[in-house]
């Protein structure tokens, strides 16, 4: 049956209160707070397993005014953080002194109940017993050197027993799940919801879902939220909505836009597609290992540069991974192509040696892992052939795959003024190690001891090692509208009775921002907290 048709004469094979599809951060929020306002709750997954992209994340949360702040005597005043979360979702549009900031209206109510509830939130996930909060309140938000940023600091939150740690998401599906088994949250994985059932009046009734069981329809009394993350696995929504030649992401590889097609047959406006949470990727990590790559939120090392196919940089290598996967999406109005893309990581010997890791997508890899990814070279014309032979293999478009007749030229001008800069600790093309983030990122993973602790000359004497990176996505972060209680909306802003969705599977109110580590799922808990409580409030239609 497509979705949008009405039916009244349905044959329902069970019946639950709420139904939610997906089981990641937004959908296990939301089923949990159903349940436990009283609602029976059914979780579907598509995947194997639950988690979604939460389950490969760290799980950091970016949450204003939250407890631990006030704990510490951090002040977070609302209009200041409205501010800050505004100017960064909308820059072109921002203005101060207008009442919404600049921005629609609905997407200015969504920050204030971001501001006022983001910690409701957490408190009722704690009580729950699904999160343990913990947090260091020093790490700096993303854009902390910023006049808006008043508190600079102790907005980024991560579940207490990772510490920060990769296994951050594990740990969160961990309490989920323990929560979920006592309050009766049924969890059922390798069953994707298909289509939507919606009554005469359009309301969602329920799903269509197709499992083990074979195919059944499951009414939703209260009900139905959409959780299944963004649209990174959908190539031809990628190609359709995106601002930018993205290669792919990290996502759950079962993220593939499913609510995006199935709301739009059932009258929904589709928002902020254009967008997604970014980070530059290791190409050849993303073609061997799609369900297991991540993003490069990590580049360590001071002796680390960046260049394009012509051998010059082109970004600030320690600004934030959303921020740099800008630079992939210049355009040359003369060659008409891409002059960024990809991009290339080039390292020496010293922070081979130093910083190599596994986690957070770091691209320079430890001692002990096939780092197939990794170009290595003796000397900078090794290196050049090296890498020309590899981008070859690659196999990108034409144009891109193949570097200028005089990179190596240009990459020993680079070279040498980077170690100028380097030297005076002063980075004049692209202020590298001037935020506090950056700073923050150095102290983390691999501090120099040098003018600027982020940067280094690089040996005069190899060998050298490079990777290949391309535009990557955590998510998209653009699909149906909704309002501050998760409710899809159609175009002329009236609900879909019975809809709701939360989560990157829905229009983000953060626009183009990442606010601070942890800007996803912040967010997500917030929204999905409140489709919890509002859909298991509802009543919805006999059926």
């Amino acid at each position: 049956m497509p979705a949008g048709e009405r039916r009244l004469d349905v044959t329902w094979d069970e019946r639950f209160d709420v139904i939610v599809v997906g089981s990641g951060a937004a959908g296990f929020t939301a089923a949990l707070t159903a349940a436990a306002d009283g609602a029976s709750v059914v979780v579907l997954e598509k995947a194997a397993m639950t988690g979604g992209t939460t389950r490969k994340s760290a799980a950091w949360f970016w949450v204003p005014n939250n407890r631990l702040m006030r704990a510490a005597g951090i002040d977070d005043p609302r209009d200041s953080a409205l501010q800050y979360m505004a100017r960064l979702a909308r820059p072109a549009e921002y203005a101060p002194s207008h009442p919404t900031l600049g921005l629609p209206a609905e997407e200015f109510a969504a920050l204030e109940a971001f501001y006022d509830h983001g910690d409701e939130a957490l408190a009722a996930l704690e009580e729950l017993g699904a999160l343990d909060v913990g947090g260091v309140m020093e790490f700096p938000d993303y854009f902390a050197h910023l006049d808006e940023d008043v508190p600079k600091r102790g907005r980024s939150l991560w579940p207490a027993a990772a510490e920060g740690g990769q296994q951050g998401g594990q740990v969160l599906l961990e309490g989920f799940h323990r929560a979920a088994d006592r309050l009766g949250v049924e969890v059922r994985t390798s069953t994707p919801a298909v289509d939507l059932v919606l009554g005469e009046d359009g309301e969602a009734l329920g799903v269509v879902v197709d499992g083990e069981r074979g195919r059944q329809r499951v009414r939703a009394e209260r009900g139905v939220v959409f959780a299944t993350g963004g649209f990174t696995h959908d190539p031809a929504l990628r190609r359709d909505h995106l601002r930018g030649p993205y290669v792919g992401g990290c996502a759950a590889v079962t993220n593939t836009g499913d609510f995006v097609k199935l709301a739009q047959a059932a009258g929904a406006v589709l928002a902020n597609m254009q967008q997604a949470w970014s980070a530059p990727i290791v190409l050849e990590r993303l073609q061997r290992d799609p369900g297991g790559v991540a993003g490069s939120f990590v580049i360590p090392g001071d002796g680390l540069i960046i260049v394009n196919r012509a051998g010059e940089r082109v970004l600030n290598e320690k600004a934030p991974y959303h921020e740099q996967t800008r630079a992939f999406f210049s355009w040359d109005p003369v060659s008409g192509r891409y002059p960024n893309l990809p991009l290339i990581a080039i390292w020496d010997e010293q922070v081979a040696a130093t910083v190599g890791g596994v986690d957070f997508g770091n691209p320079v890899p430890p001692a002990h892992v096939d780092a197939y990814w990794v170009i290595g070279a003796d000397d900078l014309a090794g290196l050049e052939t090296a890498i020309a032979e590899r981008l070859t293999a690659v196999g990108l478009a034409a144009g891109h795959d193949r570097l200028a007749p005089d990179f190596e030229a240009n990459l020993r001008r680079t070279l040498a003024r980077y170690g100028d800069f380097a030297d005076s600790g002063v980075d004049l093309d692209f202020r590298r190690g001037e935020t506090p983030i950056e700073l923050a990122g150095a102290a983390m993973f691999g501090p120099g001891d040098g003018a600027n602790p982020t940067m280094r000359r690089l040996s005069e004497t190899g060998p050298y090692y490079a990777t290949l990176l391309g535009p990557g996505t955590l998510d998209t972060k653009g699909g149906p509208r909704v309002d501050v209680q998760g409710r899809v909306l159609r175009a002329d802003g009236s609900t879909i009775p019975g809809l709701y969705g939360a989560g990157n599977c829905v229009a983000s109110p953060s626009g183009e921002a990442y606010w601070g580590a942890g800007g996803t799922i912040g967010p997500i808990f917030c929204f999905a907290y409140l489709a919890g409580r509002h859909v298991a409030a509802r009543v919805g239609a006999a059926a």
